[in-house]
């Protein structure tokens, strides 16, 4: 490859970190070492680091991104590469199968970004659960969150780096907060993904619908007092692990705003009537004076850990006081670490959390 690699560069500014861009030669695209990056990415990076040094690039970031056509195809992060001693500090594992499907990951900034789905499943395992947790709890959600991407492949649905629960973390993003436990925590997902590797959770032949929550307080919640449609895997189930006083939340709103949110008139001497819980042991139904509300509803309102709380109300403002945090849907986060530490094994909690499912190694790649 010559110099004529890339035929234009651009550094921005985001969230106070620089961020290069490279525009790559559509012709380099489809170049044989290009195509093999995975296996030989010492030479792109000499190359990249060529080409900085060679423009004068002023760039004191990480990240390098690479754009084709206006789509980021790879990501660089600078400090895998120790350039005085010629060598990676961290080597990209070369796998197969679905692994290798690359999906466009539409970012919230307004970019899109090409990668591979066990890079994909790696950015959201290192937000959505924590890295400290046992290994087979961050192997279950890796099975979670491969199987929410290949749904939305296989359904030609856009996936993006922020939705309701599946939020993704890029390297750069992860070594700031991750810090001197970077490589711990990278080597331990890595694992979790490659231990799990192809694997998704199916119903009835397709993809499930994979919803998981923080924490239950005891039992997670039915579909049928969540979503608009019954789902046969998503069914309330034990939770015990989960049951901790840590997982007591609490909101104190003024009565005043209360009361003009709700049209009720809210002091001391309002009643207050649990008319009716769910399966799951959470708020289906409350009434404050002449009105009766719908728990999940009015818990969103009002921006509650969950729909699982009771209500204390005072001279000037009501508490309400929660358990758990989640719509409490699918598996719980915490109450699969439980498990895990309990000596289950990632298929046992999640044939726990997802009753009437089953896992399978899907070797097939989507078109």
């Amino acid at each position: 490859m010559g110099d004529d690699m890339f035929y234009k560069y651009m550094v921005v500014e985001s969230e106070g970190k620089q961020i290069l861009y490279l525009y790559l030669n559509q012709a380099e695209e489809f170049s044989k070492e290009f195509m093999e990056r995975e296996k030989h990415p010492l030479s792109l990076y000499r190359q990249i680091y060529h080409y900085i040094q060679r423009k004068g690039i002023p760039f004191q970031g990480d990240s390098v991104k690479i754009v084709v056509n206006g789509v980021i195809i790879d990501t660089f992060p600078l400090s895998d590469y120790d350039e005085r001693k010629d060598e990676l500090v961290e080597l990209l594992e070369v796998d197969s199968g679905i692994s290798q499907k690359f999906i466009d990951l539409n970012r919230s900034s307004g970019i899109i970004e090409r990668l591979k789905v066990d890079e994909y499943i790696f950015g959201v395992i290192s937000n959505e659960m924590p890295s400290i947790f046992s290994e087979e709890a961050l192997k279950a959600q890796a099975v979670i969150a491969r199987t929410y991407a290949m749904k939305r492949l296989k359904n030609h649905l856009p996936i993006r780096d922020y939705s309701n629960t599946y939020i993704y973390r890029d390297k750069h993003y992860l070594k700031e907060i991750w810090g001197n436990q970077y490589q711990t925590y990278t080597n331990k997902i890595r694992k979790a993904i490659a231990d799990t590797k192809n694997e998704v959770i199916l119903f009835d032949g397709d993809y499930i619908d994979a919803y998981y929550h923080l924490s239950s307080h005891g039992k997670t919640e039915d579909s049928s007092n969540v979503l608009k449609f019954a789902y046969p895997y998503l069914k309330s189930v034990t939770s015990p692990w989960d049951i901790d006083s840590n997982n007591v939340g609490y909101r104190i709103v003024p009565n005043d705003y209360l009361s003009k949110l709700l049209r009720v008139p809210i002091h001391p001497n309002t009643e207050v009537e649990l008319l009716m819980k769910t399966v799951g042991h959470r708020v289906k139904y409350i009434r404050f004076g002449e009105k009766v509300f719908d728990g999940l509803l009015l818990a969103r309102r009002l921006g509650l850990d969950s729909n699982d709380f009771t209500v204390q109300i005072d001279e000037n403002s009501t508490t309400f006081t929660t358990r758990g945090h989640g719509h409490g849907l699918g598996l719980s986060k915490y109450g699969a670490e439980g498990m895990a530490k309990a000596g289950y094994d990632y298929r046992q909690i999640l044939e726990h959390y997802y009753p009437n499912t089953y896992i399978q190694k899907e070797e097939r790649v989507l078109p």
